[in-house]
């Protein structure tokens, strides 16, 4: 057993103490917190722009801003071909062919032979467009034409591609019955 002189005693007043303290505590932090409050709510009215470039910087301007990251199947696409420069053709026909005529009256051919040069040029400007066309509806044809990917999963039954069967208005009138719309008969 303990010795009884060796026993310490607790003393009241360095409770009391703590709890002066822990309250004085508190109060200092209550203060601080209503100082915070009211600064916020000064700062939410006010209507001011933000803070100049060289002005001092809270601090979270200082981390550098992540890139946005977009899903992985974005970036598995193929990024946007290159456009050609859009030429302007017609023009260009155009010039070529009073390039041809002019030349057809400087070398001096007869009436004929510059008709027939220019004929010639004419021809040769439609085959160009007719060529173009085509190349622009196979490719036309190649980008939007749909191809159904699941044809060759239904039968060649021709009922699939047979109107539906109903029974005209004709039908039912030769039969005796009328085509009004009825109420269901009444339930038990």
């Amino acid at each position: 057993m303990a010795d009884p002189s060796e026993t310490t005693q607790v003393s009241h007043e360095t409770a009391v103490l703590e709890r002066e303290e822990l309250l004085t505590a508190v109060r200092a932090l209550a203060t601080q917190v209503g100082e915070l409050q009211e600064e916020l709510h000064t700062l939410r009215t006010q209507a001011r722009a933000l803070p100049a470039e060289d002005g001092e910087r809270p601090g979270w301007e200082e981390r550098v801003p992540t890139p946005l990251q977009s899903a992985p199947w974005v970036r598995s696409l193929d990024s946007p071909k290159l456009r050609r420069a859009a030429i302007p053709w017609l023009l260009l026909e155009i010039l070529f062919l009073v390039a041809v005529a002019v030349l057809a009256v400087v070398a001096d051919f007869s009436a004929p032979a510059a008709i027939v040069v220019i004929v010639a040029a004419w021809l040769l400007v439609a085959l160009a467009e007719w060529t173009n066309a085509r190349a622009a509806r196979r490719d036309a044809a190649i980008l939007y034409d749909y191809i159904a990917p699941g044809a060759a999963m239904f039968p060649d039954d021709p009922s699939w591609f047979d109107p539906p069967s109903e029974r005209t208005a004709q039908e039912i009138s030769h039969e005796r019955e009328t085509t009004a719309a009825r109420l269901p008969p009444p339930a038990d």
